[in-house]
């Protein structure tokens, strides 16, 4: 196994628009996945304290054909890696720019891995699709690729001891509005509600004295429900998250569409998964339906009309499909949920 590192990325500036910005200096994480989603390269354990994978030849062959890579690459570094048992993951770092692209690379090491696994008797592809690709962009994004990967066992083992918390619910009816749903459906029932909602413009100030509220509600037992869109908001969010109180948050196209590949294996990530897990969070996105519902519709023109008159704008009505329809539609329909 490669040990983690908190190796920062290059300085050498790169566009990934740019021809061959796949040769120069950067940071990928690849994820490979089994076959099928067959359970190929190795098989899920627990040994009291935390989770791990017990790989099979295959997931032997994985690990090995990384060193091949890295003899024939090394203008490469693998700064993580882990083999799970239908997928695996590495996170590759472009030290300086390659005479081969870093999708050349993984397309090799993937073929190295299907030729030994053919050594070994395995008939037929180990491999479901080409590899996806996440590019690092943005600073801390490397600290968390890496934690995603060595938290992949856990999370996996988490998600097989609590399977209903990780269930998309496409037809979840609360008070006649109808979501898609993942989490503790249970925390709908709870009694004591409130909605976290804060303007854009809002100062620090008022958002600390919001906190305060929020917090002092939650602690007597409140559920908190918010479309974390607003700094303010997602601050508390993460704030009351971050303190162990439970959250209904309200999201606008934050699922997978249904049939698609991605809707078996859709997990929440981050911080959501943790507190999911713990039956702290439910995740709700409105139907086309609801957001087309007469009186959410008309709590939501009239929240955009009073917003323009403040800033003595006319009020001209936004399309449905617009982002920021459907920003203040999620608050009128979180406090529908709060308040009914």
């Amino acid at each position: 196994m490669i040990n983690k590192t908190n190796s920062e990325p290059p300085n050498e500036k790169f566009t990934w628009l740019q021809p061959g910005a796949w040769r120069k200096p950067c940071i990928v994480h690849a994820t490979m996945v089994a076959y099928g989603r067959q359970p190929l390269f190795g098989k899920l354990t627990h040994n009291g304290n935390q989770a791990g994978v017990e790989k099979t030849p295959i997931g032997w062959v994985l690990i090995n054909q990384q060193r091949k890579m890295l003899e024939l690459c090394p203008e490469i570094k693998i700064l993580a890696d882990k083999v799970m048992p239908d997928h695996h993951h590495i996170v590759l770092q472009v030290k300086r720019s390659m005479p081969r692209s870093i999708k050349e690379v993984v397309r090799g090491y993937m073929q190295g891995c299907k030729s030994e696994a053919r050594k070994l008797g395995h008939i037929g592809n180990i491999y479901d699709a080409p590899p996806f690709y996440r590019v690092l962009t943005r600073k801390g994004q490397l600290n968390a690729m890496i934690n995603y990967v060595y938290a992949n066992p856990d999370r996996a083992w988490q998600r097989k001891q609590h399977p209903d918390l990780f269930c998309l619910h496409r037809q979840t009816v609360v008070n006649g509005l109808s979501f898609t749903s993942l989490g503790n459906h249970f925390l709908l029932d709870w009694p004591d509600r409130q909605m976290i909602e804060i303007s854009r413009s809002a100062t620090e100030e008022q958002i600390q004295e919001q906190l305060q509220l929020a917090v002092k509600a939650a602690q007597n037992g409140a559920v908190s429900y918010t479309a974390a869109i607003s700094k303010g908001e997602q601050f508390i969010a993460r704030t009351l998250r971050e303190q162990g109180f439970s959250l209904v948050v309200l999201l606008n196209d934050g699922f997978p569409a249904a049939g698609s590949p991605q809707e078996r294996f859709y997990k929440p990530g981050g911080t959501y998964f943790e507190a999911c897990s713990a039956g702290r969070l439910l995740l709700l996105e409105p139907s086309e339906n609801t957001f087309l519902t007469p009186f959410i519709h008309a709590a939501t023109e009239e929240t955009l009309r009073k917003k323009a008159e403040s800033r003595h704008y006319s009020y001209t009505p936004i399309p449905v499909s617009s982002q920021r329809y459907r920003f203040v539609a999620l608050n009128e329909i979180g406090k529908r949920l709060v308040e009914t």
